[in-house]
């Protein structure tokens, strides 16, 4: 007697949910400058890593901050999250300070942390408010960071002299994570105003 075996039909919505894991994914997210890409660089290169298993280490251009992480939407759905995301006015630009760095326990990952701002705060709270109706998930424990390393499990990190960073605007980004090299394609870029510019000076 042949030898059978209990299989689950692969129903339209596996191939909708296949589909959906195949599709870039979308970032609201803050770019820092070159100057603060080299000073987190020239950091991360003072770090001892474990020789196994090597770490990875993205490239200073790709360093970021991600304010909101979108899940896999289609052409209509990433042209209205454009639109909304320019309908947000926020009245202030501002400077961060990157001060810690250190490897988050749970996941082995690198990161820098800026102390507290409650302006990024608010455009974190504004920009999540803004993209509700395409978010899952909660979004109230975000950790403001930027990941300098992943499989970086025992690296040891000297402490890190503080680096200034002018914020001046975020950015709507896909990033096709299936290629190689993983592409992040900036769909639109919006400036935060300064009080300068509010005041027309």
């Amino acid at each position: 007697m042949p030898h059978t075996m209990d299989i689950e039909p692969f129903t339209p919505a596996d191939a909708a949910r296949r589909a959906r894991l195949e599709m870039p994914m979308l970032y609201a997210w803050l770019k820092p400058d070159e100057a603060v890409q080299a000073a987190i660089a020239e950091h991360r290169a003072q770090w001892v890593w474990r020789t196994q298993p090597k770490p990875s280490l993205p490239k200073p251009h790709r360093l970021h901050m991600t304010l909101c992480h979108i899940s896999p939407q289609g052409d209509a759905a990433v042209e209205g999250i454009r639109q909304v995301l320019g309908e947000l006015r926020m009245e202030e630009d501002f400077e961060l300070l990157l001060d810690w760095s250190g490897v988050w326990a749970h996941n082995g990952i690198a990161i820098v942390r800026p102390q507290p701002n409650a302006a990024l705060d608010r455009l974190h709270q504004a920009v999540v408010r803004q993209l509700a109706p395409w978010l899952s998930g909660r979004h109230e424990d975000w950790a403001p960071h930027i990941t300098i390393a992943r499989k970086a499990s025992g690296a040891a990190a000297p402490p890190m002299p503080p680096v200034r960073w002018p914020v001046r605007e975020f950015q709507f980004v896909r990033s096709w994570l299936k290629t190689r090299p993983v592409w992040h394609e900036v769909l639109a870029s919006y400036p935060l105003q300064s009080s300068g510019r509010k005041a027309g000076l």
